[in-house]
């Protein structure tokens, strides 16, 4: 409310001041050039609140760190890594859905995945780490 009402004073005090320079000055040559200077310190007194905004967008950034608070927000966080990179494999190495599953587990990434003729655990590990920059825990199953 405090910064509503200063608004409102900065912007009645640059009015008064507008009228009253408009009001002494004589006519001629100079008097345009003064109501250009005004009209744009208007403009600066009307724009203030938009500055004050962009001034408080690295504080509010700042606060968006990738720092996780809650477990849940990071248990999200890691299956929605996790289904990507589940996603990204099927595409890779032509699995289907129902032979790849990947999993985020003790601070690990384990993918379990139908063998394969082809198909190794380290080309899966060198994939995911290459791709997504994590090592993984690959096991293949029959």
């Amino acid at each position: 409310m405090g910064k509503i009402s200063g608004f409102i004073l900065s912007l009645v005090t640059a009015s008064a001041a507008t009228a009253l320079i408009d009001g002494f000055l004589p006519e001629g040559v100079m008097k345009k050039y003064v109501r250009y200077l005004v009209s744009l310190t208007m403009l600066l007194v009307l724009l203030s609140p938009l500055r004050e905004l962009i001034g408080q967008i690295p504080s509010l950034v700042a606060g968006v760190d990738g720092d996780y608070e809650s477990v849940e927000a990071l248990a999200r966080a890691n299956s929605i890594v996790a289904m990507h990179i589940e996603d990204s494999l099927i595409l890779k190495f032509g699995l289907r859905d129902n032979e790849v599953e990947v999993r985020y587990e003790n601070d690990e990434i384990c993918v379990s995945a139908k063998r394969r003729v082809g198909i190794f655990e380290s080309d899966i590990t060198l994939y995911i780490l290459n791709t997504y920059g994590v090592e993984a825990n690959v096991e293949l199953y029959e």
